[in-house]
């Protein structure tokens, strides 16, 4: 496996990187507002394996036959979406960098509100 391989989504996990910085760090991410694009990216890369992305993450890039064979439903459905989700990406649905760019900034400013000045 490419161990540049990205096993998260700002916009596909929203729901879980809101979870897991609540957990992790005891702050939500709407009431920061002083807080810049660059430090929530560095929050988030550092999330353990304990918060709800870090355990998503784990069924994601699990790879032993022996544990696939033992996932339950919740771990194989985990697995699929995300495999179904890459596999969208990688057949170029984003292929302009600009649009996703601007998309990845509206995300944000919805996810974690506009800084007010």
């Amino acid at each position: 496996m490419n161990q540049t391989e990205k096993w998260y989504d700002f916009n596909f996990d929203r729901d879980l990187i809101i979870q897991s910085v609540a957990k992790q760090y005891g702050i939500l991410p709407e009431q920061q507002e002083e807080l810049h694009f660059k430090d929530w990216t560095l929050l988030i890369g550092g999330l353990m394996e304990d918060t709800p992305l870090g355990q998503t993450v784990l069924i994601r890039k699990e790879n032993d036959k022996n544990r696939l064979k033992n996932f339950g439903s919740y771990e194989t459905r985990i697995r699929n979406e995300w495999r179904n989700f890459r596999a969208k990406q990688k057949r170029g649905e984003v292929k302009n960098p600009e649009t996703f760019a601007s998309a990845f900034e509206k995300m944000f400013a919805e996810m974690f509100g506009e800084r007010r000045r």
